[in-house]
């Protein structure tokens, strides 16, 4: 009956180790929608201060933990749909992304990764001048829109 235990345990063991390989992101169901970032780029996960924090080589993100849905490691990124280039209270014009409003922006490379997280309030001006040329996401609350820096 060890035997047997102590077989299925490896076996386990070595199959729970073969699909860790297959997963390329760590996958953060925050408020309802998910966040993808490449695990390449993840350095930490810890919690502080009744914050979930991931640091990246790119920076640290913090997710309100009475906001977390669900932390997963994925195989793939979600999908990103057809979007506008712009939306009320959202608009990136020479390399600086307006926003109005109130709420936690994020914003996305193609792949579906978590780049950077912001609480916005009463408004902002973020410099995108540290990112590189390319197409990003950008979502806050209800609205996104697709930027090509």
């Amino acid at each position: 009956m060890k035997t047997r235990n102590l077989l299925a345990a490896l076996l386990l063991m070595f199959g729970t180790c073969m699909f860790a390989d297959e997963n390329q992101f760590l996958t953060i169901t925050f408020n309802e929608q998910d966040h993808n970032i490449a695990l390449p780029l993840v350095q930490r996960i810890s919690f502080e201060d009744n914050y979930l924090v991931v640091t990246t080589t790119e920076g640290t993100h913090k997710y309100p933990i009475s906001l977390l849905d669900k932390i997963s490691f994925t195989e793939n990124a979600t999908a990103i749909e057809a979007l506008p280039e712009s939306a009320k209270g959202m608009k990136y014009e020479d390399g600086v992304l307006s926003i109005k409003g109130d709420g936690f922006l994020r914003i996305f490379g193609t792949n579906g990764a978590l780049l950077s997280i912001a609480n916005v309030k009463e408004g902002a001006n973020i410099s995108l001048e540290n990112f590189p040329a390319g197409i990003y996401i950008v979502r806050m609350g209800d609205k996104t829109i697709k930027i090509k820096k």
